[in-house]
C-alpha cells in the first residue's frame, strides 16, 4: 500500500520536480569490471536520460572523463577495443616505437637491483609497478590534453562536469581534483599500487582513489548537488581473492570497505554482478558493456520514475559534442621544460627529443619520447601538455628520473642434464651532456667462463652516435659438457676454447628499429685439444695461439619480443668483417707433427641472417631462419685447429652448449621453420626444423689435416620440440632435441634461464 501512495505523490509532483531537475551519475572503481560502466552510459542516452554531472573513481575516472570529454560510448569501446589500448595496459611497445640503438648486447641477466649511492642515506632502488607506463602516459596526454585547455582547466567547463579522487600518499589524505591538468588528475585516480607506477601531483605521490573511497557519491552530492544520483558499483567490495591471483591480493589490501549506498529518494544503484572477474579481464569488454546496459535497462521503469526530465536527442547531443572538441587547440609543442634533472642531464635530454627550433606535431612527439624512454640511463619519464593560450601552443613539461647509477644484475641457468652457469654483473650510469655506461660481469659454469668489461657513450647530436669500448674474455669446456640424457657414458672430444678480445665500435641508428655501426677487433684465442678421443693422463694436448685483428661494418634490425625465446618480431642483420690472422701451432703427444709451425693469413667473412614470425590464424605464428654465411681464410694447421676457428651454426638453446663439428664450415647455407602454438602470452610450444648446407665440408686426413669436400656434397639436419614458459622471473624450457650428425643425437633436457655469453672477436 505504501508503495502505491509513495509512486502516485511522485506523479504528483514530478512536473515540478521536472523543472531544472540535474542528473548526477557516479562511477565506481572495479579494473576491467568498470567497462560495465560504458554499457550504463549508452543504455541511460537511448532512453533520453540526462547526464548533467559525473564522477568516478579508477576505472570509473577513466570511463568518466571520456565521457566528460564528449566521447561517445562507441567511440571508447573502439579506444577499449584497440590494440593500441592493449599495448598500454602491457607496456609493449608496437615495432614502429621500438628503438633499437639503445639496447644493449642481450645478458643471461633475469633480476637487476637499483642501487643509489649518490645520497646521503644509501638506498636500494626496486621497480614500482610491473608493467612499463610511458605509452600509457602519453596516450593520457595525448586524449585528454586538448579539452582540458578549452575548458581552461576547470572541469566544470568540459563537455560534462566532472570530478575524480585520488589517494595522496604523502600526506596520508584523499584528493578531489576538480581543476588543473585533467590527465593528471585521471591517471592519479586509477594508479593501482604495484601494478602502475605513481605520479606526483604538486610534489605529492598520488594513488589510486579506490584505496580510500571507491564509489564518490558524498563527493558528487556534496560538490554538484545533483536532484537524482545514478549510481554505477562495479566493484564487489573485498571478496576473497583466488589464492594465485595476485592482483586480487593486492585489490584486498589497499582498497579499504566503500559505502556504495544510495539513499532512497535520492538516486538508485545500478548494481552489477561482477564477482569473480580480475581487474585485467579487459578481453571480456563486450560482456561487461552488456552486463552494465542490461542492468540499466531492467532499473529504467524505475530510473523514469525518478527523472522526468528528458535529455537532448542523439542529433543534438551529438552537435554539441562536435561543437566542444572543435574548441581544442591542435597538440603542438613549441619548447620542452625538464623536471628532476641538473642543467647538463636536462641538455642531454632536450637534445635527445628534440634537436631544433621547429614546432613538434604529437606524431613526431610520440616518437621522439619512446625513443627517450628506451633509453637505459633514465628509469621513468612523466609528460604533462600545458597550454599557452597567446600563441596557442603547448609546452612539453617531463618529469625526468634517471637510472639508480650502480645497479646489479643476476642471472642463473640450470638444466637437468647438468649444465649450469652463474651470471653475475653490475652497470654503473652517469648522465651529462651525454651518456655514459660502464658495465662489468663474470659468468662461470660446466660449460663456460667469461668476462666482460665494456665503456660506452652516447651523444645525443642531430645524428645519434655512440661509442664503445668492451674486452671480452671467453673460455669453453666442451670436455665437461655432455647436455645429454641418454648417452652419458660417450666420451665428447677434448677441446678448450680460451679467447680475450678487445673491441671498439660506433653506431648510428638506421630507421628505428635499426642500427649501422663498424668498428675493430683484436683477439687472441688460445685452443686446447686432443686430435684423439684416444689419451692418457701422460698426454699432452695440441695448442695453436691464433691471433686477429680486424674492421668489421654491419647494418641490423630487430623487432624481436624475447633475447632467447621469440616468438613475435624480425631480426636481419647483415655483415661484413676483413682481417689479418696468425696461427701458432704446437703439436701434443697424440698428433704425428712433431714441430712447431706458423701460418699468417689474410680473411674475409660476410654474412646474411634473417628470422621472422609471421603470424597465421589465431594462435598460430610460423617462424623461419635463414643464415648465408661466406668465410674466406685458409685451412689452418690441422683439423681441429681449423674447425674451431671455422663459422658455425647453431640456432637454438639446446645447440649452444654444443661443439657443433659437423655444423662448422668456411661457407654454408642454413635454413629452418620454426611453427608457434601459444597457449597464453608467456606459455608457447615450438617446433624447430632445420637443414645446414656447407658449402665444401671440412673434412680429416688420417694424419689428422683439415680439407675441403666436394661442393654441395651434403645436407645435416637438426630437430626440436620445445614447450617454453617465459616470465618475469625467468624462462623455463622443456626441449627434446634431435641433431643428425652429432654422436649424441638425443638431447632432452629440462631448463631454468637464459643461456647467453660475451661476444667473440669475429662478432658483429
Amino acid at each position: 500500500m505504501f508503495k502505491k501512495w509513495f509512486i502516485l505523490v511522485l506523479f504528483g509532483v514530478s512536473p515540478f520536480l521536472a523543472r531544472g531537475q540535474s542528473v548526477g551519475l557516479v562511477l565506481s572503481g572495479g579494473g576491467a569490471k568498470g567497462l560495465a560502466h560504458i554499457g550504463v552510459i549508452k543504455a541511460l542516452e537511448e532512453h533520453n536520460i540526462p547526464i548533467d554531472y559525473v564522477g568516478g573513481t579508477s576505472m570509473g575516472a577513466i570511463i568518466g572523463g571520456l565521457y566528460a570529454i564528449g566521447m561517445s560510448t562507441d567511440e571508447m569501446i573502439s579506444l577499449f577495443q584497440s590494440d593500441e589500448f592493449r599495448y598500454w595496459m602491457t607496456g609493449t611497445l608496437e615495432e614502429q616505437y621500438q628503438y633499437y640503438f639503445k639496447a644493449e648486447h642481450p645478458g643471461p641477466d633475469i633480476l637487476s637491483v637499483g642501487m643509489d649511492i649518490k645520497d646521503t642515506t644509501y638506498r636500494t632502488r626496486l621497480p614500482l609497478s610491473m608493467v612499463p607506463n610511458h605509452l600509457m602516459d602519453f596516450a593520457f596526454m595525448e586524449i585528454f590534453s586538448r579539452a582540458s585547455a578549452a575548458a581552461g582547466y576547470d572541469f566544470d567547463s568540459l563537455f560534462v562536469p566532472f570530478l575524480c579522487n585520488g589517494v595522496d600518499i604523502s600526506n596520508n589524505r584523499e584528493v578531489i581534483f576538480r581543476k588543473g591538468d585533467l590527465t593528471q588528475a585521471v591517471r592519479a585516480s586509477m594508479t593501482i599500487p604495484i601494478y602502475f607506477r605513481p605520479i606526483l601531483v604538486d610534489g605529492n605521490i598520488m594513488y589510486d582513489g579506490g584505496i580510500y573511497n571507491n564509489f564518490p557519491v558524498k563527493h558528487v552530492k556534496e560538490i554538484f548537488n545533483p536532484d537524482v544520483i545514478i549510481g554505477s558499483k562495479t566493484a564487489q567490495g573485498n571478496t576473497p581473492p583466488d589464492e594465485f591471483d595476485i592482483l586480487g591480493h593486492i585489490e584486498n589490501i589497499v582498497m579499504k570497505p566503500s559505502n556504495y549506498a544510495i539513499k532512497e529518494g535520492e538516486g538508485i544503484l545500478l548494481d552489477m554482478n561482477l564477482k569473480k572477474e580480475s581487474l585485467l579481464d579487459f578481453d571480456k569488454l563486450e560482456e561487461f558493456v552488456n552486463i552494465g546496459y542490461q542492468t540499466t535497462l531492467q532499473k529504467m521503469d524505475s530510473l523514469k520514475l525518478l527523472i522526468e526530465r528528458e535529455s537532448e536527442d542523439s542529433i543534438a547531443m551529438n552537435e554539441k559534442r562536435k561543437l566542444f572538441k572543435n574548441s581544442w587547440p591542435e597538440l603542438q609543442f613549441k619548447n620542452i621544460e625538464i623536471d628532476g634533472l641538473n642543467s647538463k642531464q636536462e641538455y642531454y635530454v632536450k637534445q635527445s627529443i628534440h634537436k631544433t627550433d621547429a614546432l613538434i606535431g604529437v606524431k613526431e612527439l610520440k616518437r621522439e619520447y619512446l625513443k627517450l624512454a628506451n633509453d637505459k640511463s633514465l628509469v621513468y619519464i612523466y609528460p604533462l601538455a600545458t597550454y599557452d593560450e597567446k600563441d596557442s601552443l603547448f609546452t612539453l613539461r617531463l618529469r625526468v628520473i634517471p637510472e639508480a647509477p650502480l645497479e646489479a644484475r643476476f642471472g642463473l641457468f640450470f638444466a637437468t642434464t647438468g649444465l649450469a652457469q652463474t651470471y653475475l654483473g653490475f652497470s654503473y650510469r652517469e648522465i651529462s651532456e651525454v651518456s655514459g655506461h660502464l658495465k662489468g660481469s663474470i659468468q662461470f659454469g660446466r660449460l663456460y667462463d667469461g668476462v666482460n668489461l665494456g665503456l660506452r657513450f652516447d651523444y645525443p647530436s642531430r645524428i645519434p652516435m655512440f661509442f664503445q669500448g668492451s674486452f671480452n674474455y671467453n673460455r669453453f669446456d666442451y670436455n665437461k659438457s655432455n647436455p645429454n640424457f641418454f648417452f652419458e657414458d660417450l666420451k665428447p672430444a677434448y677441446i678448450i676454447e680460451n679467447e680475450i678480445n678487445f673491441r671498439f665500435d660506433v653506431g648510428i641508428p638506421y630507421s628505428i628499429n635499426g642500427i649501422i655501426k663498424g668498428g675493430l677487433g683484436i683477439g687472441r684465442n688460445r685452443e686446447v685439444y686432443y686430435v684423439s678421443k684416444d689419451f692418457s693422463s701422460n698426454d699432452t694436448s695440441d695448442v695453436s695461439n691464433v691471433d686477429l685483428i680486424s674492421l668489421y661494418c654491419a647494418g641490423e634490425r630487430n623487432t624481436l619480443n624475447n633475447k632467447q625465446f621469440a616468438t613475435e618480431g624480425t631480426y636481419r642483420k647483415l655483415a661484413m668483417r676483413a682481417g689479418y690472422g696468425k696461427e701458432s701451432y704446437s703439436p701434443g703427444s697424440t698428433s704425428e707433427a712433431v714441430i712447431n709451425e706458423r701460418i699468417n693469413y689474410f680473411w674475409f667473412i660476410a654474412r646474411f641472417e634473417d628470422i621472422e614470425y609471421l603470424p597465421l590464424k589465431g594462435p598460430i605464428t610460423l617462424g623461419y631462419h635463414f643464415v648465408m654465411q661466406a668465410t674466406f681464410k685458409p685451412l689452418l694447421n690441422n683439423y681441429f685447429s681449423t674447425i674451431i676457428e671455422a663459422p658455425v651454426f647453431k640456432p637454438n638453446i639446446i645447440s649452444k652448449s654444443l661443439f657443433m663439428e659437423k655444423y662448422r664450415a668456411h661457407q654454408y647455407i642454413a635454413a629452418g621453420l620454426m611453427p608457434v602454438y601459444s597457449f597464453h602470452k608467456k606459455l608457447y610450444a615450438k617446433l624447430e626444423a632445420y637443414a645446414f648446407f656447407p658449402v665444401q665440408e671440412i673434412l680429416a686426413t688420417e694424419t689428422g689435416d683439415a680439407y675441403l669436400g666436394t661442393f654441395f656434397n651434403s645436407m645435416k639436419t637438426l630437430f626440436n620440440a620445445s614447450v617454453n614458459f617465459v616470465s618475469a622471473a625467468g624462462p623455463v624450457a622443456l626441449n627434446v632435441g634431435y641433431v643428425t650428425e652429432e654422436e649424441n643425437p638425443w638431447v632432452v633436457q629440462l631448463s631454468f634461464g637464459y643461456l647467453l655469453f660475451n661476444k667473440r672477436t669475429t662478432d658483429e
